[in-house]
């Protein structure tokens, strides 16, 4: 595997910095120390603080796309749905040291005070909504399958990692389909 660049570097330990320190307390300075990076060599790559957190929530459009891919994937080569995909990795991907994880949870955090930051999770769970009703071929019951997984993600994120609806998933996704 690559080393990552000093561009993803800087990505990577800004979005660590929020996930573990809090939106607010972001600095260049912070950044660029736990990037291991000069401020000058973070400043090359991104010349403010907004201009940091473009690239985290490009980063986040990568990773969507991806996953949205990776179901896909799943789902033409007849190894499980999108929707059943979405649900357990909803479940099992929020392994926190996933490059996801930690990029939505930023996200998530910055998002109530960037409008950027929520467009952009908005952005991720609409696209998340259009393929789960492609799939489904309904608008309500991709919503609900969306909505439960983003709950299920919730409760994964809190440490809850087992419940009802993620012991068997063909289990629950019968249920909410009615089949």
């Amino acid at each position: 595997m690559p080393r990552p660049s000093q561009r993803d570097r800087i990505v990577d330990a800004y979005v660590d910095h929020v996930v573990s320190e809090g939106p607010e307390t972001v600095t260049l300075d912070a950044v660029a120390a736990r990037a291991g990076v000069s401020k000058g060599g973070l400043l090359y790559h991104f010349g403010s603080k907004e201009a940091l957190l473009a690239g985290m929530l490009e980063r986040v459009r990568v990773l969507t796309e991806a996953d949205i891919a990776a179901a896909r994937a799943a789902a033409a080569a007849g190894t499980e749905t999108v929707a059943h995909y979405y649900l357990r990795t909803s479940a099992d991907d929020p392994d926190r040291d996933s490059d996801f994880f930690r990029a939505m949870v930023a996200v998530l955090k910055v998002a109530g005070t960037e409008e950027a930051a929520a467009a952009t999770a908005r952005a991720s769970m609409a696209a998340w909504h259009a393929v789960l009703t492609e799939e489904t071929g309904d608008e309500l019951t991709g919503d609900l399958i969306a909505a439960l997984g983003d709950g299920i993600y919730l409760r994964a994120i809190a440490g809850e990692r087992s419940t009802p609806l993620t012991r068997d998933w063909d289990v629950t996704l019968r249920r909410l389909l009615g089949n």
